[in-house]
């Protein structure tokens, strides 16, 4: 791993994500944040978070595919959410959907809610940091 995930003593026992990411070797990858849209740019499910963040999920993992990585590279991910009671009510689906593409990886992660995104249909997006070996 061109990277080490870690969690050092004396910060809260994390969950679902790790406090830090130290890269050791390897090329950096930096990917837009991905938005709930499908090939043709239309937003996946208007009006219901999971299946945004699913969708954004998916488009992730093709990001990082494309760049000639897998998602289990990505380093660090920096949600934006404009609903946060949305992500904490739903944090089994999130979750299920999480492990569909990263298993049971968890790189550094940060959450925001912001007022908006780009498109105001959409509830989430995230961007990330991959380091490929």
């Amino acid at each position: 791993m061109p990277f080490e995930l870690l969690n050092p003593a004396g910060l809260e026992n994390p969950i679902g994500y790790s406090h830090v990411a130290k890269v050791t070797s390897g090329k950096i990858v930096f990917v837009a944040g991905q938005a709930p849209f499908d090939a043709s740019g239309s937003v996946v499910g208007k009006g219901d978070f999971v299946a945004q963040f699913r969708q954004v999920l998916a488009n992730l993992k093709l990001a990082i595919e494309g760049a000639g990585g897998r998602p289990d590279q990505f380093a660090v991910l920096t949600m934006y959410v404009t609903d946060l009671r949305a992500y904490l009510t739903n944090k089994k689906p999130i979750g299920s959907a999480h492990r569909e593409v990263f298993g049971k990886y968890f790189p550094a992660i940060t959450l925001v809610e912001v007022k908006g995104l780009y498109n105001p249909d959409c509830m989430v997006e995230i961007s990330g940091v991959a380091v490929i070996d």
